[in-house]
């Protein structure tokens, strides 16, 4: 019997066969040459530099993802810093039998290291790139970029990004699938600083050929939801470990004594007892997105009952991802 990686290897190639036809793609209807499907899974703000069992989760959803048969993985960023003590934790990672894909995190500069030193441990080919699998063109930004007028962790898509990522929309033969760490679904706190201009390219993009962006996936807010705005879906994938306590009253510990002296900045978190994930499908034949997440439990006490205050509700703050499923826009 054939393992599941190498069935997912024939049906990615199966997938693929018709790749040539996309250069006649050119928008809403897809037609003869936007068919098929691709299958791939994502995890965000796994904190290994926060977590003691960071590899255990990482491994854990690389096993899940060869037992899915996905065509690729790729993490939404605050993976963990370039040290040398994270070697164990990114080979877990590279025990993916297939394609596997970064997004820069704030936090992944952590300890003083710069944007290009992470990018070179990591194995990216940049801050910012594409990727071509099947149907799709991933399109990985970077909001880390220096920029903005607000202090703290850059929240920022300069110009030349900005022009850069014009121009993949523009030259694309065939739809495309965002990756960034922050959001800019909105103008909050923890979206990027420059969300409305970013929004807008991507808005111009689907008013002259609908059914240029299918969606955009971010982590960094450690929260579940999906929104739509100017017609295209943004989906908000929750932290692979835990709540950052916003309220420093409400922090304690939660994990064995000897736990907490070798992770200081665990008592400032709620972690759910497994990691966290998604698997999606991008089917271009049914013209939707389905997305498969995972639900776990608190360890301890909710946020609510260490008390904790937020602006967030039950609804969106919880230990575990949604399953999902839309209409593609342009569909």
């Amino acid at each position: 019997m054939q393992s599941p990686r190498r069935i997912s290897r024939r049906r990615f190639v199966e997938r693929v066969i018709w790749l040539p036809a996309l250069a006649a793609w050119t928008g809403p209807a897809r037609g003869a040459a936007g068919k098929g499907s691709v299958r791939f899974g994502l995890i965000a703000d796994v904190h290994q530099d926060v977590m003691p069992d960071g590899v255990e989760r990482v491994s854990a959803f690389v096993e899940a993802m060869h037992q899915a048969g996905v065509d690729f993985i790729l993490q939404l960023g605050d993976f963990c810093q370039p040290h040398p003590r994270n070697r164990p934790f990114l080979e877990a990672w590279r025990r993916f039998d297939g394609p596997r894909y970064h997004v820069l995190g704030n936090h992944d500069m952590d300890g003083g290291y710069r944007r290009e030193q992470t990018v070179e441990v990591y194995g990216m080919p940049g801050m910012h790139y594409t990727f071509d699998a099947g149907p799709i063109r991933g399109i990985v930004l970077d909001g880390n970029e220096p920029g903005g007028r607000v202090g703290g962790y850059a929240r920022y898509v300069g110009p030349a990004q900005q022009a850069w990522l014009r121009r993949q929309l523009a030259e694309a033969d065939r739809p495309a699938v965002l990756f960034i760490h922050q959001p800019f679904d909105g103008d909050r706190g923890d979206c990027l600083e420059n969300a409305a201009e970013v929004r807008a390219i991507l808005e111009a993009a689907q008013r002259r050929r609908p059914g240029s962006v299918v969606a955009v996936f971010a982590g960094h807010a450690h929260l579940d939801f999906m929104r739509e705005v100017g017609g295209i879906p943004y989906f908000e994938i929750n932290s692979a470990s835990y709540w950052w306590l916003e309220n420093p009253a409400a922090r304690r510990e939660s994990f064995p004594p000897e736990v907490h002296r070798t992770h200081p900045h665990l008592r400032s978190v709620v972690a759910w007892r497994d990691p966290l994930w998604a698997v999606v499908t991008v089917d271009l034949e049914r013209n939707e997105l389905r997305l498969e997440g995972r639900r776990s439990t608190w360890i301890g006490p909710d946020p609510w009952e260490r008390g904790e205050k937020t602006a967030w509700t039950k609804a969106e703050l919880h230990p575990w991802i949604s399953d999902r499923r839309i209409a593609l826009p342009g569909a």
